[in-house]
């Protein structure tokens, strides 16, 4: 079992999934281990049908989930679970889109680009709080996808999911994450491109 070539070659790249994801060195820490584990005991089942690293990193995203439920239930059965959504937000959403998905107002343009040292800061605060908000399934999806650079069949194989449903995830991710981002900075709906 190659783990110090695993951990030599992915590392690095597992450790940023993983803290981006758990928001805890001490967690991290203990996720990582349970995925190198993990593929020590199932390295005799990798067929290689994917890069080591999207293997690894699919069996991270698995473990963060477990940690993630075990989590909730922690929460839950404390009582200080998570409310679900508004009637009011979940209203906001839905008339973001046309009845054919388009945009109903077309987003104001902003970016990383633009801007002070300040402005992308605040911007990089807002875009972590709301990936942190987002469904554990979207934030994977957005994470693997838009973060990490991991090509969309890669990351089907690593979530075990279809294409339809990681295009159908990450659409939404994005459009919850655009509309989470905008109100965190305080832009105002009415601005268009």
């Amino acid at each position: 079992m190659p783990v110090e070539q695993w951990l030599a070659e992915h590392g690095d790249i597992l450790w940023r999934f993983v803290l981006g994801r758990t928001r805890s060195r001490e967690v991290a820490e203990e996720v990582v281990q349970e995925t190198i584990l993990a593929a020590m005991q199932g390295y005799a089942n990798f067929a290689g049908r994917s890069s080591e690293r999207t293997w690894l990193l699919g069996i991270a995203a698995h473990k963060i989930a477990d940690h993630l439920r075990a989590e909730r239930r922690r929460a839950a059965g404390s009582g200080a679970g998570n409310t679900p959504p508004r009637d009011a937000d979940k209203a906001e959403f839905h008339a973001m889109f046309t009845a054919k998905g388009m945009w109903a107002r077309p987003p104001r343009e902003w970016g990383l680009d633009a801007g002070s040292t300040t402005e992308k800061a605040e911007m990089l605060a807002a875009l972590r709080h709301c990936i942190d908000a987002l469904p554990p399934a979207q934030a994977e999806a957005v994470w693997l996808r838009d973060l990490l650079n991991i090509p969309a069949g890669e990351v089907c194989k690593a979530l075990g999911i279809s294409p339809t449903n990681l295009w159908s995830r990450m659409h939404r991710a994005r459009a919850a994450l655009r509309a989470c981002v905008e109100k965190s900075i305080g832009m105002r709906k009415e601005d268009t491109r």
